[in-house]
């Protein structure tokens, strides 16, 4: 039985499709193109192939002496069914250049152990990814071959964990609600999440312009709210969108 695993990207867009994690810097960078939030997901405890996440995730406390790891990162909020507004036409992406370390970083996954990735190497349906035989080889004895945009990754979740551990603290204590649907979220089948509005966590960081992010997200908003509006799909989204634009209208009076 082999333990290779080939892959190549065939630039069919398929994953250029709703949500995108972003790093802190990347989401603050981006605001005049994605709408932005901040997603928490709750992680199984013994899940398997997810150990990293205690380096690298966010805990919270449930019960004495028990707490709740969370996959926690700000994210480009977009319904799973929509383009990433950087996807042209052609199905390629306008911003290569610079798009983010999670999507350079395709099809690895830095919130889940190396070892545990050949899962990821499975495209979805409809996904034209190339897996045959003339596709490079990229993943070997559970190692991956080209590991740089991987580490990238790993190292900025790294970085920024600290201080997502901070506000999600801060959160917890002036919005005591939110424990119970981070709860409810843990116990969905399939694995649930909990988004809230990103720019309150930029409220402790010195280094943002808030004025500024918040002049750049305000028309991204309006945008996406008019894209959602209506559609019984996007009910959530729509209403974390206007939720966030309250939030900066409220700041910038």
């Amino acid at each position: 039985m082999t333990t290779e695993k080939r892959f190549a990207c065939t630039a069919c867009g398929m994953c250029c499709y709703g949500s995108v994690p972003l790093t802190v810097g990347e989401a603050v960078s981006m605001a005049g193109r994605f709408p932005l939030a901040l997603s928490m997901s709750p992680v199984r405890p013994g899940a398997r192939g997810q150990t990293i996440v205690e380096r690298i995730g966010v805990s919270i406390p449930i019960a004495q002496r028990k707490r709740l790891l969370l996959v926690a990162t700000p994210m480009s909020f977009i319904p799973p069914y929509m383009a990433c507004p950087a996807l042209q036409d052609d199905k390629l992406c306008g911003i290569h250049a610079n798009k983010p370390v999670r999507c350079r970083a395709m099809p690895f996954y830095a919130f889940k152990d190396e070892d545990s990735q050949a899962d990821m190497l499975v495209p979805r349906k409809g996904w034209l990814c190339e897996t045959g035989p003339d596709a490079p080889v990229v993943y070997e004895r559970r190692k991956i071959a080209d590991r740089s945009d991987f580490d990238q990754e790993r190292v900025a979740l790294i970085d920024q964990a600290s201080q997502l551990q901070r506000h999600i603290d801060l959160l917890l204590q002036h919005n005591p609600a939110l424990l119970a649907h981070l709860l409810k979220a843990a116990q969905a089948p399939l694995g649930g999440r909990v988004a809230v509005g990103f720019l309150a966590f930029l409220r402790y960081d010195r280094t943002v312009d808030l004025l500024d992010f918040a002049k750049r997200q305000y028309p991204v908003l309006e945008d996406w709210i008019l894209r959602t509006d209506g559609d019984s799909r996007a009910v959530e989204f729509n209403g974390l969108y206007r939720q966030a634009l309250f939030e900066i209208e409220r700041f910038v009076r």
